[in-house]
């Protein structure tokens, strides 16, 4: 595997030469890329169940989603307007007369990525990220996810092959392990930007690198996020029941580790929506987190959220293994969580979630205000509600 430094000298020297390239040789290699990569799935996917305890339906369908990505990149290419490019004729009546002017798009240069844990395929070495860096005419230096290491080569040596046979430039895609690596290449000045999906924390933590350089350079993250679920008063009257068991759906979905899991449930006096999933609870199946290492991290944010004095444990399940963490539900009042914000609005990566029940809709509103920056939210309410619903939007 190379090193960066190994990486980062081909990598600027693969930046001139695809300058070269017109734009029907990318889409040759967009395309290629993406025949290669559904041509090795009966080679990929058993690397992956083995790394990640995902099942063979979930990543097959997201080995098409990867080699999806590299054909959706292809079609934009052909299509062009990606470009943005506007020209303006010269007009010599004008004093002083205008001449023509064009602007256009151009690659940024060498992109860092880092490869997504709960993605091997369509996060990871051959995920969207790098597929719009290659089509950008951007190289890549890509920061192997340890979750998936094996996974990661494989997906690699594929897009390399592809490339050496359409004669694309050497170093146009590279690929790092180390942990330090993945730091280094954001301070280095030979890199023009950043893609991250992950965590919030180290997210903002590469983000702050980012900003920091001399010359600070774009950070494209997808962080993770508390999602919360708004439900008012008349809707968990009416359907309560229904929504309580689609909420449980979507913490359990993956064991909870969608970044776009709902992290809370608000509700407004929901005494009967509380017994509804306290009943709930018991009958749902819990599957295999991804690796030991995520595991035990769920397990120890899991038990630094009970540990808080004003939370109580409204329900959780059974685990019926070692590696297969408990569906965990919270339930903290809307006073309580508004009064200490810092502690309480915490993102729990796993199947793990926290109902807020709220005195008022006043109280509700706030609770809302007080979500700074999420993926995803909803909110279930009826016609009645339309005044509620508006303000939480």
């Amino acid at each position: 595997m190379q090193d960066l430094n190994s990486a980062m000298a081909k990598a600027v020297t693969a930046r001139e030469s695809i300058r070269k390239w017109d734009r029907s040789q990318i889409i040759s290699l967009l395309e290629t890329i993406a025949e290669k990569l559904d041509g090795a799935a009966s080679e990929l996917i058993p690397l992956a169940m083995n790394e990640t305890n995902l099942t063979e339906v979930r990543l097959t369908g997201e080995v098409g989603r990867m080699s999806g990505q590299w054909r959706h990149m292809a079609a934009v290419l052909k299509k062009g307007d990606y470009l943005g490019t506007v020209i303006d004729s010269a007009d010599s009546t004008l004093q002083p007369p205008r001449p023509e002017l064009r602007k256009t798009t151009v690659p940024l240069g060498v992109v860092g990525i880092f490869g997504a844990s709960n993605f091997p395929f369509a996060f990871g070495v051959g995920g969207c990220d790098t597929a719009s860096a290659i089509a950008a005419g951007c190289p890549v230096i890509i920061k192997a996810h340890p979750g998936h290491l094996e996974t990661s080569r494989k997906v690699f040596q594929i897009m390399a092959a592809a490339a050496q046979s359409v004669n694309a430039p050497d170093g146009l895609f590279n690929m790092v392990e180390a942990f330090e690596a993945g730091i280094e290449f954001v301070k280095h000045k030979d890199v023009s930007a950043v893609a991250f999906t992950g965590s919030t924390l180290g997210g903002r933590a590469l983000f702050d690198i980012a900003q920091s350089r001399k010359d600070p350079i774009p950070f494209y993250g997808e962080l993770g996020g508390l999602n919360p679920i708004f439900v008012t008063e008349e809707a968990a009257n009416r359907n309560g029941s229904v929504i309580a068991q689609g909420f449980l759906d979507s913490v359990n979905l993956g064991a909870g580790q969608f970044c776009t899991k709902p992290g809370y449930l608000i509700l407004v006096n929901g005494s009967k929506m509380l017994e509804e999933i306290v009943n709930l609870v018991p009958t749902v199946v819990t599957h295999a987190m991804l690796n030991e290492k995520i595991r035990e991290a769920h397990a120890r944010n899991r038990s630094t959220y009970a540990g808080l004095p004003f939370v109580k444990l409204l329900a959780q399940g059974v685990a019926t293994s070692d590696a297969i963490e408990p569906i965990t539900i919270f339930e903290i009042s809307g006073a309580d969580l508004l009064a200490n914000q810092e502690v309480t609005l915490k993102e729990v990566f796993g199947p793990t979630a926290v109902v807020v029940n709220c005195a008022s809709n006043e109280e509700a509103l706030k609770v809302a205000n007080s979500f700074h920056g999420t993926l995803a939210s909803g909110i279930h309410g009826e016609v009645n509600d339309r005044i509620i619903s508006m303000g939480l939007l």
